[in-house]
């Protein structure tokens, strides 16, 4: 027969790799949810996706550039569609980019408009191309009015 003492450290051993995988398991569930919860970093907020704007949408001009009939109408499409995820000062929520930040604010028009446009549907941002392109460029203005 097996000694008491024997059989519950025997018991205690194959439990280990149940806790092991139980710890592992609990980290991974931490680490998970820290990394959704983060706001966007360099390499994947705002800049790293008007970086991938191409040099001809870059290069486009705002046909409403100074124009503060057209900051004005960007401003009531902005309360429509943007606020909700950007907040009503464009300091944004949750996941949503700082508007005022210099990834924005420095980017050309044309980055800007083209990003409105295509969106970026994995990251939460929508697609606004159901948008008329002076629409778009009404928030570009707008944008370009919250430095």
């Amino acid at each position: 027969m097996i000694p008491k003492t024997h059989h519950n450290r025997a018991a205690e051993m194959r439990n280990i790799p149940t806790r092991w995988s139980a710890a592992c398991l609990a980290l991974t569930l931490i680490a998970s949810i820290a990394l959704a919860a983060r706001k966007p970093g360099k390499d994947d907020g705002p800049g790293a996706q008007l970086s991938k704007a191409p040099a001809r949408a870059r290069s486009l001009p705002n046909p409403f550039m100074g124009q503060s009939e057209a900051a004005a109408a960007g401003r009531k499409l902005y309360q429509q569609h943007c606020a909700e995820c950007h907040g009503s000062d464009g300091h944004g929520l949750d996941y949503a980019a700082d508007l005022h930040s210099p990834a924005i604010q420095d980017a050309p028009p044309g980055a800007l408009f083209w990003a409105l446009r295509n969106g970026r549907i994995r990251k939460g941002m929508p697609s606004w191309s159901r948008l008329p392109d002076q629409q778009l460029w009404q928030l570009v203005t707008y944008l370009k009015t919250l430095h």
